[in-house]
């Protein structure tokens, strides 16, 4: 196909900007061998930058010339911060936020218009509504104004509740200033580095990379707009060429939204190229069948019954991936199936483990059981900020508050918890108590008993059980002791914890679902900590401590998950879809084609209004950021990478109904595209999953053309 290609004529001082749709080769074309790298790819996915080398990799393309970075490294490289800039994480931006509505400051209270009077317990949506606003305006004063105009369009329901919140997040970013040097936000290096170069007309950017002439960004559904403004400076102050490599749905929009955005607060032309090699019809040469099940249990079965055709007929695994649009709703099922074909999969997301609610508890109870100990180098037994400056130098067995009060931050429940009423324990109970108790000094568990004798109610005897629990562990923990400990942990927190933030999330259940997955993976992780330290032990590569334990839980959960050491290796990758982007397997098992779940129904934290407006892009809403969730066009892009990933054979499944009865219809992506492959139903699954396997003609066609395997119908 030609590519398709615009552009709305140049002045001498135009800002450009080229934006590639489904033109990745160009992208790896760059890729040779130079002295210094000569282009910036900025992946914001980590597994799009491992993408990006795989493909080059298996192009035999050098990568001297290209560096894959991330856009923030970028822009404190440009800001010029003399070192890694302190950064607080999703799970520490939810306490902290917890902490700003608990105490009420001026502006707050302007959220109790939209979200209600316990702000308390509304901490993740508020912080969602913070990182939504990211996307949209940036944290730039003239987009915020933009979007109030927006919200002055909508019905007056509409636009009271989105005044209310943008007011009073408003508020909560001023607070969450005050209490923290950390950068709350991901965009705000971004800010200071777009700051540097302008304040600097571009020679912040020289002195970080002066041979550098392209930078792009690839990989994209979704553009920030401060990652946005922080390209526009670099095309404004420098004759550095941006790029953008956009996906097949979402790109065309950006590509026409690009010239109103670039041009909030420069008085400057913006001509924006277009090279556009979207595919008109995906698959059309490629042997594909459809499968349609019953049930998500079984659509997960049939997949790996394919699976497993494959590699009966010698495919090496490496060569196969099964393609879920959220792998937390097929991750059990397809596991539960490749047990029983004696099968492997490695389960590729992208879950930030240390990020997740289950692993930081693990964390927070290793270091309070290390303090205690005495363990040499434990974390809060030295120098660390409590709620009344800061604590003392501590001493052994010594505990400082932050690292006594963490587990309970991270909803610690103790074993043999039962009442959901009690806990865990919720987050301002626990700062009131700490707040009664902590004054900057780290103390032995007997000392923190004391000072809690005068302190009554149902979270101080909660912390009492804290401290019980911490006595009760050995110091010097074997490897059984390791997992005695801490599994208990993990199983409260499934039978008490977990309910308890079903009950208080949205109804897309996103928080819900990855902490259930975190969980998962948490077990599985103890259980390897366990191994690996006593591993580590017999080695001598460690003495007996809970700090070994730590060191050895964060070196397993930093390894990269699903590794392989050989081409053969006996494992099927399973990907969201997203993280399909320049993969190339020979065949491609795609599970959840349903409407309502691949695409997915939009979704955001805004008011649907709102959203509904920006998306629209009529008037002032054409300057602002577009989050990715609020379409269905973002599950489009992944759906078309998915399919193109496939070189030799495609295999779609799709269930009809749900455990309740109700029923899923086709999804209709498969027609946007023009995907309409034979398809296999009731008789054919059932053959496919019997014990005496047998194929249907259409999926032979695909698993099996050459009859090595089964008999055929």
């Amino acid at each position: 196909m030609r590519p398709n290609t615009h552009s709305a004529g140049r002045d001498a001082r135009a800002l450009d900007v080229t934006v590639h749709v489904c033109a990745e080769e160009t992208l790896t074309a760059w890729a040779r061998r130079d002295a210094s790298a000569r282009a910036l790819v900025l992946t914001p996915e980590r597994l799009h930058r491992r993408n990006l080398k795989h493909a080059l990799a298996a192009a035999d393309r050098p990568r001297s010339s290209l560096r894959l970075t991330d856009p923030r490294s970028v822009a404190n490289a440009v800001a010029d911060d003399g070192g890694e800039r302190a950064r607080l994480d999703r799970a520490d931006r939810l306490r902290l936020v917890g902490d700003v509505l608990a105490d009420d400051p001026d502006g707050v209270d302007a959220l109790r218009r939209a979200l209600g009077t316990d702000l308390g317990a509304r901490a993740e949506t508020v912080e969602a509504v913070r990182e939504e606003l990211d996307v949209v305006a940036g944290g730039r004063d003239d987009a915020t104004d933009a979007l109030l105009d927006v919200a002055d369009t909508l019905p007056a329901y509409a636009r009271d509740e989105t005044t209310a919140l943008l007011r009073g997040v408003r508020a909560v970013e001023r607070a969450l200033a005050d209490r923290t040097d950390a950068d709350v936000s991901p965009a705000a290096a971004l800010r200071d580095g777009r700051a540097a170069l302008a304040a600097s007309d571009g020679d912040a950017w020289t002195a970080a990379y002066p041979a550098v002439e392209r930078v792009a960004v690839a990989g994209v559904s979704t553009l920030g707009t401060a990652l946005l403004d922080f390209l526009g400076a670099i095309a404004a102050h420098t004759d550095v060429e941006v790029h953008l490599f956009t996906r097949a749905r979402t790109g065309p929009r950006i590509a026409e939204r690009l010239p109103a955005r670039l041009r909030v607060g420069r008085d400057a032309q913006v001509d924006v190229d277009v090279v556009d090699r979207t595919p008109a019809r995906l698959a059309a040469d490629m042997p594909a069948v459809e499968l349609v099940t019953t049930t998500r249990r079984r659509e997960a079965r049939a997949a790996l019954a394919a699976v497993d055709v494959l590699l009966e007929r010698g495919v090496p695994a490496s060569d196969v991936a099964v393609v879920a649009r959220d792998v937390d709703r097929y991750e059990r099922p397809l596991a539960s199936a490749a047990t029983e074909y004696g099968r492997h999969l490695s389960v590729w997301t992208q879950l930030a483990l240390r990020d997740t609610l289950p692993y930081r508890l693990l964390v927070a109870c290793l270091d309070v059981l290390a303090a205690h100990a005495g363990d040499p180098g434990a974390v809060g037994t030295g120098v660390a900020t409590g709620a009344h400056g800061a604590e003392d130098s501590g001493r052994p067995g010594r505990v400082g508050a932050d690292t006594l009060f963490a587990p309970l931050d991270y909803e610690w429940v103790p074993p043999d918890a039962r009442s959901r009423a009690v806990w865990p324990l919720a987050h301002p109970d626990v700062s009131a108590v700490r707040h009664r108790v902590d004054d900057g000094r780290a103390r032995t568990l007997a000392d923190w008993t004391a000072r809690l004798a005068d302190v009554s109610g149902p979270t101080a005897a909660g912390v009492r059980r804290l401290l019980r629990w911490v006595r009760d562990r050995p110091a010097n923990p074997d490897p059984r002791s390791v997992e005695d400990a801490l599994a208990p942990l993990l199983d409260a927190f499934d039978d008490v914890a977990l309910p308890a933030r079903l009950d208080a999330d949205t109804p897309a259940l996103a928080e819900t679902s990855q902490t259930a997955r975190a969980l998962v993976r948490s077990r599985t992780l103890l259980g390897e900590t366990r191994r690996k330290y006593a591993d580590w032990l017999d080695r001598g590569h460690v003495s007996r401590g809970w700090t070994a334990v730590r060191d050895v839980l964060d070196a397993v959960a930093t390894t990269r998950p699903g590794r392989r050491e050989h081409d053969n290796a006996e494992r099927v990758d399973v990907l969201d879809a997203n993280d399909t982007w320049l993969r190339d397997y020979r065949y491609v098992v795609a599970v959840g084609l349903v409407d309502g779940e691949w695409p997915d129904r939009p979704d955001g934290a805004l008011p649907a209004a709102l959203r509904d407006a920006v998306v629209a892009g009529d008037g002032a809403a054409s300057r602002l950021g577009v989050r990715g969730a609020w379409t269905e066009e973002r599950d489009a892009d992944h759906f078309v990478d998915a399919v193109r990933a496939a070189t030799d054979g495609l295999v779609l499944t799709r269930f009809t109904e749900d455990s309740a009865g109700a029923t899923y219809q086709r999804s209709p992506l498969l027609e946007d595209w023009g995907v309409a492959p034979p398809v296999v139903r009731d008789g054919g699954v059932a053959a496919l999953i019997a014990a005496d396997r047998r194929l249907a003609t259409p999926l032979r066609c695909v698993l099996d053309p050459n009859g090595t395997t089964g008999g055929s119908e």
